[in-house]
């Protein structure tokens, strides 16, 4: 039988706007882990919150628009110095607007690209280091379906296909050590509006169930398998 708790482990799980994002963070934590949630704004996070800490959870909010080194390097300060270190990040931030190239503005894209790209891209570059200093910890890349299928308009594909080959390579600087970076594609079926909420929730579940698994060593030989045959 797996053991698959995760107690105290402290995990950040960043931009939960979402029903998935609450998903996974209620998931984590009934597994047992210190859940760290980072909003862009506090609004749903704190419902979240209660939710979790009414089953017993474990959950802090944190808010920051994590756009610079500085502001994740404040967000990273915040979470060790209250709990010493972060065993598992999770990025799940992501801008997702489905708009067509005549309707898609310099701007758009820059944000979009900020989100989906550079907010994992610094997160990363902040919390490996205090991993290190702590024999290791895993990181998790929720990318999406839509890097290969171009759904969900081109911004977004084109986003999630860069944060892609960005998980890919570091996964391959890391192989072999004790950080463990791995990649969950989340289903194109999530974005799609004619989906009941029923079935959603069902997809829901199954992609938070699977996050919890990544977070555990069972599949760290297998992955790493995978990254040395890419």
């Amino acid at each position: 039988m797996f053991d698959l708790s995760l107690n105290n482990k402290v995990v950040l799980v960043t931009g939960v706007d979402d029903m998935l994002g609450a998903a996974i963070c209620k998931r984590l934590a009934e597994a047992g882990a210190i859940v760290w949630i980072h909003r862009f704004n506090t609004n749903v996070a704190v419902d979240l919150q209660r939710e979790i800490r009414a089953f017993g959870g474990l959950a802090s909010i944190i808010t920051s628009d994590l756009q610079t080194a500085a502001e994740v390097q404040a967000v990273v300060k915040k979470i060790t110095k209250e709990n010493e270190k972060i065993d598992i990040l999770i990025n799940y931030a992501e801008e997702s607007a489905d708009t067509s190239i005549d309707q898609l503005t310099p701007s758009a894209w820059q944000v979009a690209f900020r989100v989906n790209v550079d907010v994992p891209f610094l997160c990363c570059q902040a919390i490996i280091p205090v991993m290190l200093g702590l024999n290791g910890g895993t990181i998790i890349n929720i990318t999406s379906q839509a890097a290969s299928t171009g759904d969900v308009g081109p911004v977004y594909a084109a986003g999630k296909s860069a944060f892609q080959s960005f998980t890919k390579g570091l996964a391959t600087e890391f192989a072999g050590t004790t950080i463990k970076v791995k990649e969950l594609v989340a289903p194109i079926s999530l974005h799609n509006q004619n989906s009941s909420l029923q079935v959603k929730n069902k997809v829901m579940a199954a992609v938070a169930n699977k996050i919890l698994l990544l977070c555990s060593p069972y599949l760290d030989e297998e992955i790493e398998d995978l990254v040395r045959r890419a």
